[in-house]
C-alpha cells in the first residue's frame, strides 16, 4: 500500500531485522484475512504495521519483488466416457461403457450429456458418472415412434436442446442425403416432427444442423421450394414451420454456401458455419433474430480462402469449419475439420488455434499442444469442452478453458 513504500524499499537484511525485534514484543491485537493493525509498546517504541502489507510484499506497489502466483493447469485432453477404439453400445460407468459412433452431443441446465450414436442407433444420457440409453434400441433402424427403447431411429445425427429439456434431433432417412426431426422428451417420448404443408416428415436439405432457441424455437436447413437455395427454417413450440429470411446490415439478402452447424449464445445470437463446398473455406457468420427475419454479419473466415492462419476477422481462414460450442462469455471454439484444430473466435472476431495442431491428425491424451482427431459433436459446461470423437467411440473432454 503506498503509506508503506518506504517500508518496502528497505534492504532485505533492515526487513529481517525489523521483523525479528517486532516479533519479540507483545502483541495486544491481531486480526488474520483483513487489512488490520498491529500495535506493539516496548518503552518508547510504538510500532503500527499494516499486516496485509507486509504479507503481501507491499503488493500493488511497482517495487513488488514477489514471485509471481503459479501458473493454472494447462488444458489437456482425456477420455471423458466410452473406450478408445472399442465399438459397440453399453451402458454403466463412465469407463466401461461403450458407443459406436458418436456424433451428436449437448447438455442440459444440470450438466447431464446427451449423445446420439449414429452407428448404434440411439440416444444416450450421462448424468452422476454413469451412461444409460435414453431413447433407441442399439443396432435396431427404424423411424418408428415411442417410448424409449420402443422408438427407432435410422442414423441420429446432431442434438438440440430447448428450455424445458426437450431434446430435438436429425435423424437419417434410408438411401437419401436429408434428414427427418425427431423430438425427445425428457422421460424419453419420441415423436417425429410434421411439416403441415405435406403433412409428411419435415425433412432437411441434407445438412445436419439443428439447435433451439430461448423461446424453444428449433432451426434447422432445409431447401426454398421455390429457388432450390438453403433456407434456415425455423419450427416454432406449435409445430408451426417457418422460413427465415437472412439480409446483411445493408438489408440486402445473404446466401449461404454448405451451412454445417448451428449455436446459439446466452444471449440467443444464432452462429452459423458456412463453408465452400469445392474448397472448404469457412465462414462463422451471426444472427441477430427478430421473429422470422435475422440481420447477419460475419465474424470471421470467408468462403473463398481456405486455410490456418489465426487473425481477426476475414483475416482467419479455416478448412472444414464445422461444429461448434459457445461459453458463457461468448466465445465460440469451433471444430476446424481438416485441420484437425479446435479455433476459438471472440465475439469481436479474433481467431486463434486453442487445440489440434494444423496438418496431424490422431488421439493423443494429455496437456496441449496435441494432435487431435476428427470431431463432430461439441458442448461446454463450466470450463470444460466435451467433444465427440467418433472414429475412436469415445467422448472426449478438453479443459480448463
Amino acid at each position: 500500500m503506498r503509506p508503506f513504500k518506504a517500508l518496502c524499499e528497505f534492504e532485505e537484511s533492515e526487513k529481517q531485522n525489523r521483523l525479528q525485534s517486532i516479533s519479540s514484543l507483545p502483541v495486544q491485537k491481531l486480526t488474520v484475512g483483513v487489512t488490520m493493525k498491529i500495535n506493539v509498546t516496548l518503552a518508547s517504541l510504538s510500532v503500527t504495521l499494516l499486516a496485509a502489507g507486509l504479507m503481501s510484499g507491499c503488493g500493488g506497489s511497482s517495487d513488488d519483488n514477489s514471485p509471481p502466483p503459479p501458473p493454472g493447469s494447462p488444458p489437456a485432453v482425456s477420455v471423458y466416457a466410452g473406450q478408445i477404439n472399442t465399438a459397440g453400445s453399453a451402458g454403466g460407468s463412465l469407463n466401461s461403457a461403450q458407443f459406436d459412433e458418436p456424433l451428436g452431443l449437448v447438455a442440459d441446465k444440470s450438466g447431464n450429456l446427451y449423445v446420439a450414436d449414429a452407428s448404434a442407433d440411439t440416444v444416450s444420457k450421462i448424468s452422476n458418472g454413469s451412461v444409460s440409453i435414453l431413447a433407441g434400441t442399439a443396432y435396431q433402424q427404424g423411424s418408428s415412434d415411442g417410448a424409449g427403447s420402443a422408438a427407432r431411429f435410422e442414423a441420429p445425427q446432431e442434438l438440440a436442446i430447448d428450455p424445458s429439456g426437450n431434446l430435438y434431433l436429425t435423424d437419417g432417412l434410408p438411401n437419401s442425403a436429408a434428414s427427418i426431426v425427431r423430438k425427445i422428451t425428457s422421460s424419453g417420448q419420441v415423436s417425429t416432427i410434421i411439416n403441415p404443408a405435406t403433412r409428411q416428415a419435415l425433412q432437411t436439405n441434407g445438412s445436419t444442423a439443428i439447435a433451439a432457441d430461448a423461446q424453444a424455437n428449433v432451426y434447422i436447413f432445409t431447401t426454398n421450394p421455390t429457388t432450390g437455395a438453403v433456407q434456415l427454417t425455423q419450427i416454432t413450440p406449435t409445430g408451426a414451420v417457418n422460413p427465415v429470411t437472412l439480409t446483411s446490415t445493408s438489408a440486402s439478402p445473404v446466401v449461404l454456401t454448405n451451412p454445417q452447424a448451428l449455436a446459439f449464445d446466452k444471449s440467443n445470437n444464432l452462429y452459423i458455419t458456412d463453408n465452400n463446398i469445392n474448397s472448404e473455406a469457412g465462414a462463422l457468420y451471426r444472427v441477430s433474430l427478430n421473429g422470422t427475419t435475422g440481420q447477419t454479419t460475419l465474424v470471421a473466415g470467408s468462403v473463398v480462402n481456405a486455410g490456418s492462419n489465426d487473425g481477426a476477422g476475414a483475416q482467419a481462414t479455416f478448412n472444414g469449419l464445422d461444429d461448434m460450442a459457445i461459453d458463457s462469455s461468448g466465445n465460440v471454439y469451433a471444430s476446424d475439420d481438416l485441420n484437425n484444430t479446435i479455433r476459438e473466435i471472440t465475439p469481436g472476431g479474433v481467431v486463434t488455434t486453442f487445440a489440434g495442431v494444423a496438418g496431424q491428425s490422431g488421439l493423443n491424451l494429455g496437456q496441449l499442444p496435441q494432435a487431435l482427431p476428427s470431431l463432430d459433436g461439441l458442448v461446454i459446461v463450466g470450463t470444460t469442452l466435451y467433444m465427440a470423437a467418433p472414429d475412436y467411440s469415445v467422448i472426449l473432454q478438453l479443459g480448463p478453458l
